[in-house]
């Protein structure tokens, strides 16, 4: 647990949680959930928590029969459910070295914590994956009083470093055994390709998926204008660049990236979000999720 509370001031300040009151953050699609909340189940009848079997008595539907159950003992059993209608959310936090850039962490981290405060207090269940190549940490979506806690705990504990893969976004993929919000919070420095596979591998399991792309503003707009002494974050070698030049390629390379990313989206019917660290996160945050709550109705 977060071993001080007042440490959440960190993440939360008052401006950010007064700009989140009276906000939601809806998912588009149904999303199946493990408890009743606020909403509307894709699923009629039966839902998929499976609670017990119990026998069948007259009445009773044939389709909720267990047939394989009842060929291994000649009783016929029906299987009952729990109402399953609330949202289920995983967040997924790229940890990797480009992340350490300047503040860009800090500002994920901030910006993961305002969407599970948002989310939790709306009675929902979050979770977060913290990815590199590989995935970090893992915690299952609760709705608990303590998941805060446990979220904020998981992210102070860790320093972005290493290389990151999007293949562990198939990973999270493969873990979660319920249709569920997936909101990725990265730099997204990841090749289109990559990206469009994964993506599509999300929308094939039913995921609801919105990318927050977080982008330092040199990222942006490159504005070295001396020879710069280039330093990998993710293991590449140290470069010395001349900004003429390379300013150019760079830029290139970033809307041609940009370009993609909004394509394989548009595509995939995923929401890309860019976040930049150098605007408020109440008003980029709460800008984000009133536009959300225009489109969706």
């Amino acid at each position: 647990m977060v071993r001080d509370m007042s440490r959440l001031g960190r993440y939360l300040d008052p401006l950010l949680v007064e700009s989140l009151r009276n906000l939601q953050l809806p998912a588009r699609r149904l999303a199946e959930g493990g408890a009743s909340g606020r909403h509307k189940s894709p699923r009629h009848g039966a839902s998929v928590e499976f609670r017990q079997h119990r026998f069948y008595t007259a009445g009773d539907e044939v389709r909720h029969i267990d047939w394989r159950l009842l060929a291994r003992i000649d009783r016929p059993f029906v299987r009952q459910f729990e109402q399953e209608t609330n949202l289920r959310c995983m967040i997924a936090l790229d940890a990797s070295g480009s992340m350490g850039y300047r503040g860009k962490f800090d500002y994920s981290l901030r910006l993961a914590t305002a969407l599970a405060y948002l989310l939790l207090g709306n009675g929902e269940h979050v979770g977060l994956s913290v990815f590199t190549g590989a995935i970090d940490r893992w915690i299952s979506p609760l709705s608990s009083t303590q998941q805060l806690a446990r979220l904020v705990d998981a992210m102070e504990r860790t320093v972005p470093r290493g290389n990151s893969e999007v293949k562990s976004l198939h990973d999270i993929c493969q873990r979660l055994r319920r249709r569920s919000l997936v909101i990725v919070v990265s730099d997204l420095f990841f090749s289109a390709d990559q990206i469009a596979t994964t993506l599509a591998r999300l929308r094939h399991n039913r995921h609801e998926t919105i990318l927050a792309r977080i982008l330092h503003p040199d990222e942006i707009e490159f504005p070295f204008k001396s020879w710069t002494q280039l330093e990998g974050l993710e293991g590449e070698r140290p470069q010395a660049a001349d900004p003429a030049l390379g300013r150019r390629i760079y830029l290139q390379n970033f809307a041609r990236h940009d370009r993609s990313l909004h394509d394989i989206c548009r595509a995939r019917h995923v929401e890309l979000a860019t976040f930049r660290t150098d605007e408020p996160l109440s008003e980029s945050l709460g800008g984000f999720l009133r536009k959300r709550l225009l489109m969706k109705h």
